[in-house]
């Protein structure tokens, strides 16, 4: 009996003890802080010394923050790009997002699915954009106006350019309704699409080619236009299909350009023969995720382009890509090594 007494006795000592602790009323053993202060202090240098060499000292077997990341697999931060003109094709993955960047001025076509927002404003902020001067809505499908309504809050924008739907087909999803709200609430300008009509933006002519007539597919509402700055020149398709490649063609729009954003994500609904044939460009840019359910692109669509002799740049493989003009020769970055 006399033991269980003496045992009871110590687990009420370790209770109270245990409380106090737990309260606050007795301090933890210190023993282990100047420990811990020294192992904050060598990290915190460490950092400070990794800063100065990524920035300043540069020295040769210390890794930079590009290194790291791309040794992680990750995508490194965005940079301001320098030039006369910049058109950088954003990796928003199964989906859309073009910036267009002048001397002092900046046109935003498209921006991917909600789930990219942040990553598109992050990278708008990253080329010292405050004010977008045009917003080109290509059409109302969610890979390629997803998260718009919220870059619309985020920016001061100038005019929102978007396709005249006729009411049999006008969406009524949650990503339409958002973005309408979004122009409602801020008083932002809007135009529909006039195909044939010219803006000028700083050295930059941009032409509106589509659409030229209704549809009863969205995908052939896209507002596809060309840039042309000196002797270079871009085509953005949006997602238009055959059906809308033959108005455009028919019409006689020139679509010749150095530079072809791919329609519909290299699907088999667009890019026939005739139509690259017209365009004739050095260059393909395919906006596509992998790996995608649609089987984007489609490999007879590749062949095709390939068949030209066109080299193909695809976000899925290079990441982000940018084509910086100076209006004769273009200078090509690419995020990825492929």
């Amino acid at each position: 009996m006399k033991t269980n007494y003496s045992l009871n006795k110590y687990r009420k000592r370790n209770t109270k003890v245990i409380r106090k602790v737990a309260s606050g009323s007795i301090g933890a053993n210190n023993s282990g802080k100047p420990i811990l202060i020294a192992i904050i202090v060598f990290i915190l240098a460490f950092l400070l010394f990794f800063i100065l060499n990524d920035r300043f000292f540069k020295i040769e077997g210390i890794p930079t923050w590009d290194d790291l990341y791309q040794g992680a697999g990750l995508s490194s931060p965005a940079t301001a790009v320098e030039g006369d003109v910049s058109v950088h094709f954003i990796d928003v993955g199964q989906g859309d997002c073009e910036l267009i960047k002048t001397r002092n001025k900046a046109v935003l076509i498209d921006c991917g699915e909600k789930e990219n927002y942040a990553d598109v404003i992050s990278y708008i902020k990253s080329q010292d954009i405050k004010y977008i001067d045009y917003v080109i809505v290509t059409h109302p499908h969610s890979d390629h106006a997803g998260g718009m309504s919220f870059i619309l809050d985020e920016f001061d924008i100038g005019t929102v350019i978007m396709p005249k739907i006729q009411e049999s087909v006008i969406p009524t999803t949650s990503t339409y309704i958002r973005l309408l709200k979004s122009i409602d609430k801020k008083n932002i300008t809007v135009e529909y699409a006039d195909a044939g009509k010219e803006y000028a933006i700083d050295d930059v002519k941009m032409t509106v080619l589509s659409p030229v007539k209704d549809y009863e597919d969205l995908n052939n509402y896209s507002v596809a236009v060309k840039l042309v700055h000196g002797e270079n020149s871009f085509l953005f398709t949006g997602d238009i299909e055959k059906e809308a490649e033959n108005d455009i063609l028919e019409k006689g729009c020139d679509v010749s350009a150095d530079v072809l954003k791919v329609a519909h994500h290299g699907s088999s609904t667009s890019s026939q023969k005739k139509f690259i044939n017209a365009v004739s460009p050095h260059y393909a840019v395919i906006e596509v995720g992998a790996p995608n359910s649609y089987n984007h692109p489609n490999k007879e669509t590749v062949q095709r382009l390939e068949n030209k002799d066109i080299f193909i740049y695809r976000t899925d493989i290079y990441g982000n890509i940018v084509f910086v003009s100076d209006g004769k020769t273009f200078n090509i970055l690419t995020e990825k090594e492929p």
